[in-house]
């Protein structure tokens, strides 16, 4: 009943926010060295790097790829011949399987993520109703939402640091390893990540022998792995895709130390306080957390006070990390994209930890963070990144609401919206891009996803009022 409980409510909400596409060039990059490993394609096309034997390759880890292509194949065998049947082009045949593979990966991920935030709350001694509610805040209440509609890893490493922090907790070194190393697979950096859960381990008291005898292993290995993946592309062991960045998309006119050119300081600060990528903006949960933690840190059970402590150095080692790239917070984003694992972390005690010992008065962040959230779906933010070029500021959520309140009245004012493509301008839920392709279709469409949102509301109240959450 688990599984099923927690799927159903992925699978609604992947329905319900889905644009009917990956939501991001990234992870059609990525779906494309899938199909290089499995149909021997090209490994990219023209989003790319060139490396040996002058062939271009994405410079992205190979991690997403991989989870990609058990999605790929069935989607060829399934979808893509009804297309063909149905008379569809190519080019609608690669849309209906790419909506098809982000639809499935999304909801499986998102079945993970909130099994595993459930039960990792438990094995700090939270009651199902307190692990229940902390899971359905992390994905209502945080910019985990916005990642569930866009296919970006963000979701994916959120899942494998959440399974390797359950393994950690119930003794399984191996698994968590394994979780890491994919992770690392995945995105170089985690190795940041992996350091904290090894740390982690033995601060909650595992024995330090047997710890690294099942959790090191798999760790070396996906570091070879990744070692060997550079190799294979470029021809090097040592080096990463900053140097070949640095070496093949400097322009002229680049500022010295590029691709890591912006200015530190401002990139740690913009991390914190920006108008458009600040951490405490986007994900007002974390004030929620450190209100309450601040109030009651002795009162919080130790591990809890050990893991909040870890996840917030990850935090900051992560935005001194990521405070110069060239592309600060990840330019077309909800928000800062680099930081969300520590953050979506720490998002996921804030509503266990205010049902212990909060004031009543912190709720009401927590609806604003709700509404937040339903908004940074409703419009691609592409929108607001588009209006930055027209003079409009970087206030990207004061930017949503104006744009929000047009759409909704329909009195969009043209200086905003001119010369950036229509489906940016509108609902970028699926039934309402369909209008731009098959408005016969999209009608009826429509009406069915005005049904949709029951579901999550009907599902996670019956998780919330059952004796044992997701498992009642």
């Amino acid at each position: 009943m688990t599984l099923l409980r927690s799927a159903l409510l992925a699978f609604a909400v992947c329905a319900l926010v889905s644009p009917g596409n990956f939501g991001t060039i990234d992870t059609v990059a990525r779906l494309q060295v899938a199909r290089w490993i499995r149909l021997g394609e090209p490994p990219a096309r023209e989003f790319g790097l060139i490396g040996k034997n002058g062939r271009r390759y994405p410079w992205y880890g190979i991690g997403q790829s991989l989870v990609l292509l058990p999605f790929d194949a069935l989607a060829d065998a399934t979808v893509a011949p009804v297309l063909r049947r149905a008379g569809f082009d190519a080019e609608k045949q690669r849309q209906g399987s790419e909506t098809a593979i982000a639809f499935l990966m999304q909801g499986t991920l998102t079945t993970m993520a909130l099994l595993l935030s459930y039960r990792l709350l438990l094995s700090f001694g939270f009651t199902p109703f307190a692990s229940a509610a902390g899971s359905l805040s992390m994905l209502f209440a945080t910019t985990m939402l916005q990642y569930v509609q866009s296919a970006q890893e963000n979701l994916l490493l959120l899942v494998l640091a959440l399974a390797a922090l359950d393994s950690v907790r119930r003794g399984r070194f191996a698994v968590a390893g394994a979780a890491c190393g994919f992770a690392i697979l995945v995105r170089l950096p985690s190795l940041l990540d992996t350091a904290l859960i090894a740390s982690l381990a033995l601060l909650w008291g595992a024995e330090a022998r047997r710890f690294f005898r099942g959790f090191l292993p798999p760790v070396v290995l996906a570091v070879l792995i990744d070692r060997w993946y550079q190799w294979l592309r470029f021809g090097n062991v040592l080096g990463t895709y900053a140097d070949l960045i640095s070496r093949q998309l400097r322009n002229p006119d680049s500022p010295a130390g590029f691709p890591f050119s912006y200015p530190f300081w401002k990139g740690v600060l913009g991390t914190l306080f920006s108008a458009d990528k600040s951490i405490v903006l986007f994900d007002p949960l974390l004030l929620v957390l450190l209100a309450v933690a601040l109030w009651r840190w002795r009162a919080i059970e130790r591990d809890v006070r050990v893991l909040l402590a870890g996840l917030a150095a990850l935090l900051l080692a992560y935005c001194a990390f990521y405070a110069r790239w060239y592309s600060f917070g990840g330019e077309v984003s909800w928000g800062h994209r680099f930081t969300t694992l520590p953050v979506h972390l720490l998002c996921l005690f804030a509503i266990p930890l205010l049902l212990m010992y909060g004031p009543k008065l912190l709720w009401g962040i927590v609806c604003a963070s709700i509404v937040l959230q339903i908004a940074s779906t409703a419009i691609s933010p592409q929108l607001e990144y588009q209006q930055k070029f027209k003079g409009l500021g970087n206030a990207v959520i004061w930017n949503r609401a104006v744009n929000l309140a047009q759409l909704a009245t329909g009195h969009q004012d043209p200086a905003r919206i001119a010369g950036i493509p229509r489906e940016w301008t509108s609902l970028y839920y699926f039934p309402f891009q369909l209008r731009f392709h098959f408005p016969a279709l999209a009608r009826w469409a429509i009406a069915a996803w005005l049904v949709c949102p029951v579901f999550p509301i009907l599902l996670s109240g019956r998780i919330l009022a059952g004796r044992e959450g997701f498992g009642g």
